[in-house]
């Protein structure tokens, strides 16, 4: 669902009002209004959790515990406590889910997460003048997907299972032939979010030609938004071009609110052959 004319306008009007009115952000106002409307029209909310809070968040707790990547459960799976959601090479956090087994922990701690805390590290020096990463290597993707899962609402797993499978794969090399124009949207905001977070939004329309799950982690002045593949929801829509939805991430007060900046990284290419079959994101 697109959103209308008269939609645009009104809204862009209202960030013109909520800047004070300062005029020579026109352009900027309207194209944000669009981005932003175009989002909510089409997606709700399905979870979202602050990564530090006075009290320790917990996703995920159940009197069996049972874990969502290698779908074992106790006793065949050891489970010494909760774990992290978010590597805290992002921040210090208090949100942890009781639902990943020490063996996935460790895999993903040793592998996907090393990445991802390489890509992290790299979007930190590019604020303070370094060169800004061209791509994201499909471990720091699968760490982020990995994320995406463990904040997932239980009933949507069910449309997840070959992401799980996917994720838990350590060939990542052999994994990269499956991708074509896949990628991350990362931001960068014109003032820094005073509490990092993470979010998780659900398709509405089935027949959007949208991916159905949207991830996005904040932190400081970055964002990094994906869509988590090989959801079965997203196999329904045949051959339509699911693209990111770009959303504006409004920061700044009155006249010094503007939207990021943002630009999209292409996951890093492996020569190996290219498999058929499957599909993720253009």
């Amino acid at each position: 669902m697109l959103p209308t004319w008269d939609q645009i306008q009104r809204s862009a009007y209202e960030r013109w009002e909520r800047r004070g009115g300062v005029h020579g952000a026109d352009q900027d106002d309207w194209v944000a209004a669009e981005m932003d409307l175009a989002f909510q029209l089409n997606y709700r909310p399905a979870a979202e959790y602050p990564l530090a809070s006075a009290e320790p968040v917990l996703v995920g707790a159940r009197p069996q515990p049972g874990c969502r990547f290698c779908e074992r459960g106790a006793p065949r799976a050891k489970f010494t406590g909760p774990r992290p959601i978010v590597p805290e090479v992002v921040a210090a956090t208090t949100l942890r889910t009781g639902e990943i087994c020490d063996e996935c922990h460790e895999q993903f701690e040793g592998s996907i997460d090393v990445d991802f805390a390489r890509f992290w590290r790299s979007l930190l020096e590019a604020e303070v003048g370094g060169p800004p990463p061209a791509t994201v290597s499909i471990g720091a993707y699968k760490a982020l997907v990995r994320m995406a899962v463990a904040i997932m609402p239980a009933r949507e797993l069910q449309h997840f299972a070959d992401t799980l499978e996917w994720v838990g794969n350590p060939d990542h090399d052999f994994d990269s032939s499956l991708f074509g124009g896949t990628g991350c949207l990362v931001y960068r905001t014109h003032a820094a979010s005073e509490v990092p977070w993470v979010s998780l939004s659900r398709r509405t329309d089935p027949d959007a030609p949208l991916p159905y799950a949207v991830f996005v982690l904040v932190a400081g002045a970055n964002v990094v938004e994906i869509a988590p593949p090989l959801c079965s929801r997203d196999q329904d829509q045949d051959e339509a071009v699911l693209r990111l939805p770009a959303r504006s991430f409004t920061t700044g007060f009155g006249g010094d609110a503007r939207s990021a900046t943002r630009r999209l990284l292409p996951l890093e290419r492996s020569e190996r052959p290219r498999r058929r079959g499957m599909r993720l994101f253009a």
